[in-house]
This record gives structure tokens, C-alpha cells and sequence, in this order.
């Protein structure tokens, strides 16, 4: 498979020199090297039936049934089709040639997008006007860098990439006409943002490869592991879980790569600088990741086109206009992610427990970081200020650097279910850690909800702060000092700074985040934690919605 990654790029810089007035050549050229790394480099014939199979039935769905319920067939017929590959590999126990689940699960995204792309105005941007004949629609579906590991990416701007509009987007500064009589077809900066996530996928499976069987979960389970030390025990689960990080850092970053270099990465400039931006297929936010200061972020940067596509094709859908979504959409939404990932117990373990800690993590914004910020009548600078935040900041410091390890650790314990999948083991890796994420997650929750959570705000009342509109500063944003794109001639190939700031920019994909969970856990969680009235004593009752 990772072979298959890197040969994506060279194929990919044949790919983005293919004849945009004949499409067909495109279509054919993914849909042919998909087909090579599906049967004769990975063995896996029978599973691209099974693709082609759920490929032609969406097809037929879609073509001859046009009603309102068109896209629900659709959508139950990939997700029932996926269960049934879940479920023979777990229970019947297939090798390495006869799972094709990882390639199917980006197929249900990309399908169940092509079915239904209508729900909102950014939706309504990329819905199809017409039904394409079957050679651009599989050429969609098996479009080779991403059909192994993804990201998907819906029919639309597919559809741009293979005509060539999706370089349409003037430069800021630079009006239609002008941007027209350019005749250079894909913006600079393709290649160098391209290859560096080749280097950083290198790395990251550089590093899985020498220290992913020393660093596996697994070691956890044998009797060796009490002749350790505590501190090396609790340094082994945080090591574990890093390098276990790595494999999918490694994936997505090579995949990214090669989805840049056929140029559907590209996703217009940077209003401020000016800078091609290359982040349209993006998967992950290593670096958000790694510092996240609460689990939101921290879901928000991992696997983003799949919550993209959570967030579009069923917690959205569910919700009723007019209506805000409630526990019945965000069931739907852990359920359907729960079957898309397997039906192993160790996935649903780590989605619970993450949705809890999550649930926490926004109690304990909401109540306890407002003590460890600056008063709004503090002065916006100091001598001493970090550049982020131009105020008095040591306590918030501190307190960033607190939440920072603990979303570490608690990800790490978290994540050994993930990893482990069957239900013992998961149990007797976490008792062998002594449970400490949960007893966190009962300690906490038992605080908040027998009076901490009352304490809390009524301190920040007597402070002057509401917890319900609240007038706490907001952070500083970052400034940016990278200057504009230079002209060709100026570039600098040794220069980085300008690649670093199109790898950190933000995805075009607006709205809210979604969690491990889609939300259900927390909206359990904010029902017992944040309830909609609660008077204080001696005065009036204080409102506080669900959103904060």
C-alpha cells in the first residue's frame, strides 16, 4: 500500500498534464491505475468487485429513482454493504487480501456525497445539474490517490479538477481578465507543498516502521509489563500512542501529497498574502493535533473530510428546519460512525470515552477558564507578553499547558481500544493502567454536577462574568509575517516559510466541528451538566443554552 502511495506521484504529474478538452482520457487513467492497485499490486480482486458492486447499484439508485427518498437509498444501501465487510472480517477472519473495508469506507463518503449534495448554501455550490455517463462517474469514484486511503472529495469539484476550472479563482489584486490571459494553467506552488508532504509521510512512516512494534498496545497485555516502573508504564501508554499516530499521519500525508499534485488541492489564495493555498483535500492538522489544548480541536484536525461528510450527510440531515439538532440526530450520527469505522468493541470504547472527555473539556472551558483569564479591563499590552497574547498571560499560559497534557494522556489511554479492538483486551489494557482516564471522567463529572459546576458560576458572577453572554476577551489572533508569494524569478527554492504557510492555513470546510461521536455523548452530557434554568439563590433564573 505504501508503495502504491508513492507511485501516486509521478502518476500524479502525468495526471495534471492530461488534455482538459478530452476528459475522458482522465477518467480512464485514474479508473485503470486503481484497477492496478486494487488487483495486480495488492491482490484484491474480489474486494474491487465488492467497489464496483456498490459502485453500480448508487449508480442505478441514482439514475432511475428520483424521488425524495433517493438519497437515503442510497446512503442505507453503502452503509449496509459496508456492515456486511465489517462483519465478515471479524467474524469470519479474512487476511490482508480479502479486507477491503479500508477502500470501501472512503467509497461510501464519495458516494453517498454524489447522491446527495443539496443541503445548504455551500452544498448548493457543488450539487449536481446532471446525472454523468458511467466512465467520468467511475473515474470519480477511483480517483487513484485517494481511493485507498482517501480523502474524498465530492463529484463537483472532481468534476472542476478534470476541466480545468478549478484554477478559475483570480489571485487577489488581479481582475478576471487578467487572470484569464494568464495561460498558465495550475498556479505555482503545487510542487513544493506536494513534496513536502511526501518527506513528512516518509518520516512519519519511517518512524511507525522502527518503533511501531516496540511501541505497540499489545505489549501492554504481556506479563513483562508489571517488571516496569510506574513512570515507565505511564511513559510506555504515551509513547504508544504517539507512534501508533504516526501510521495515519504517514497515510494521509502521502495521500495529500499525491491529491496536490494532480492539482485538486488547490483552494484559491490567501486574501491577506496572496499565497496559492493547497489545503482543498486536506485529512489532517498534524500540528494542531499535537498541541491541542482541548479535545475539540483536537477531533476538529483528525480525519476532517470524514467529519465533513458526518456533519453534511446525516447530523444536517437529520435536523429538521428551523429546528436545532437534538439527541436523536447525534445518535444517528455516533451510530453511523460507529458502523463505518467496524463493529469491533474496542471502537465503540474509544468513541464513548472520547465523547466523554470532550463533553468535560467544554464544561471545563465554560467554567473554570475564565478564572485564568485577563479581566476585559486589563491593558492589550504588556513589556513581557508572548506575541499571541499581547496581555497579562502567565496564568492562561499555565493553564493552556495543563489542558495541553491532559488531552495528551487521556488520548493516549483512550486510544489503546482503538487499537486493541476486542473487548478484553481493551478492559485488561485499561485496568493495567488503573482506569486513570475514566476515574478522571467520574471524578469530573461527579465535581460538576453536585455543586461544582454552581460554585464555578456563581464566582464568576461576583467577578462580573456572565455565563451566559459571556465578556471574556477573546485571544489575540496570531499576526501574519510571512510576506506575499514572490514572483517566479524572486523565489528562493531553500525558502519554506511560504510552503508552511499554505500546509497551516485553514480548509475551505466552514461550520461546526464534530466530535469522535458525533456529539451524542455531549448532548447527554450538557442535559445533566447545563440545564436550561436554574435560579440562584435570591435572584433570577440564569439561562444557559447548550451552544455554550
Amino acid at each position: 500500500m505504501v508503495l502504491a502511495f508513492l507511485v501516486s506521484f509521478p502518476l500524479g504529474s502525468i495526471f495534471v498534464r492530461l488534455p482538459h478538452d478530452k476528459p475522458n482520457i482522465a477518467h480512464a487513467f485514474s479508473l485503470a491505475v486503481s484497477t492496478f492497485f486494487l488487483w495486480p499490486l495488492l491482490g484484491m480482486g474480489r474486494g474491487l468487485l465488492h467497489l464496483l458492486f456498490s459502485c453500480g447499484v448508487t449508480y442505478l439508485i441514482v439514475v432511475f429513482n428520483r424521488s425524495p427518498n433517493m438519497p437515503w437509498m442510497v446512503f442505507f444501501f453503502v452503509m449496509a454493504h459496508i456492515l456486511y465487510n465489517h462483519a465478515r472480517r471479524t467474524f469470519i477472519g479474512l487476511d490482508g487480501a480479502g479486507d477491503i473495508t479500508f477502500a470501501q469506507s472512503m467509497m461510501v463518503q464519495k458516494l453517498s456525497l454524489f447522491a446527495w449534495n443539496d443541503l445548504d448554501e455551500t452544498q448548493l455550490a457543488t450539487r449536481l445539474q446532471h446525472v454523468p455517463s458511467p466512465l467520468p462517474f467511475l473515474g470519480y469514484c477511483f480517483f487513484f490517490p485517494s481511493v485507498l486511503a482517501g480523502p474524498s472529495v465530492d463529484y463537483a469539484t472532481y468534476d472542476s479538477l478534470i476541466l480545468g476550472t478549478i484554477y478559475d479563482i483570480s489571485p487577489p489584486g488581479v481582475s478576471p481578465a487578467q487572470a484569464k490571459a494568464n495561460k498558465r494553467r495550475v498556479p505555482y506552488g503545487r510542487k513544493r507543498v506536494a513534496y513536502l508532504h511526501l518527506l513528512l509521510g516518509l518520516g512519519f512512516m519511517g518512524a511507525y516502521a522502527l518503533y511501531g512494534a516496540k511501541a505497540d498496545y499489545h505489549r501492554i497485555l504481556e506479563p513483562t509489563w508489571w517488571t516496569w516502573g510506574k513512570a515507565a508504564r505511564f511513559g510506555f501508554v504515551n509513547f504508544a500512542g504517539l507512534i501508533a499516530r504516526t501510521k495515519y499521519y504517514g497515510a494521509w500525508s502521502l495521500t495529500e501529497g499525491a491529491c496536490i499534485l494532480t492539482g485538486i488541492g488547490f483552494n484559491g489564495y490567501d486574501p491577506e498574502t496572496g499565497r496559492t493555498l493547497w489545503n482543498r483535500a486536506r485529512n489532517v492538522n498534524i500540528v494542531a493535533i499535537e498541541t491541542a489544548e482541548s479535545f475539540k480541536v483536537l477531533f476538529d484536525s483528525w480525519n476532517c473530510r470524514t467529519n465533513v461528510w458526518l456533519r453534511d450527510c446525516v447530523y444536517k440531515r437529520l435536523t429538521k428546519k428551523g429546528k436545532k439538532p437534538g439527541t436523536k440526530e447525534s445518535m444517528a450520527t455516533f451510530v453511523t460512525s460507529a458502523i463505518w469505522h467496524g463493529v469491533e468493541p474496542g471502537y465503540y470504547l474509544a468513541f464513548i470515552s472520547a465523547g466523554l472527555l470532550t463533553s468535560l473539556g467544554r464544561q471545563f472551558r465554560h467554567y473554570v477558564r475564565p478564572y485564568f483569564l485577563p479581566p476585559a479591563s486589563a491593558p492589550t499590552s504588556a513589556p513581557n507578553a508572548l506575541p499571541k497574547y499581547p496581555y497579562p498571560n502567565l496564568r492562561k499560559r499555565v493553564y493552556d499547558v495543563i489542558g495541553w497534557i491532559m488531552v495528551q494522556i487521556n488520548l493516549n489511554n483512550v486510544a489503546a481500544s482503538f487499537v486493541l479492538l476486542d473487548l478484553k483486551d481493551c478492559f485488561r489494557a485499561w485496568a493495567r493502567m488503573y482506569f486513570y482516564s475514566h476515574v478522571l471522567i467520574i471524578i469530573s463529572t461527579a465535581f460538576f454536577h453536585f455543586g461544582g459546576r454552581r460554585a464555578l458560576r456563581k464566582g464568576l458572577e461576583a467577578r462580573g462574568i456572565s455565563t451566559t453572554k459571556r465578556s471574556i476577551p477573546k485571544d489575540v489572533p496570531s499576526v501574519q509575517v510571512s510576506p506575499p508569494s514572490p514572483p517566479r524569478e524572486e523565489m528562493d527554492p531553500k525558502d519554506l516559510h511560504w510552503i508552511r504557510h499554505a500546509l497551516d492555513s485553514p480548509s475551505q470546510d466552514g461550520g461546526e466541528g464534530m466530535g469522535p461521536d458525533g456529539g451524542f455523548v455531549e448532548e447527554l452530557m450538557s442535559g445533566a451538566e447545563t440545564p436550561r434554568n436554574e435560579t440562584p439563590r435570591g435572584g433570577t433564573p440564569v439561562r444557559v443554552s447548550k451552544e455554550e
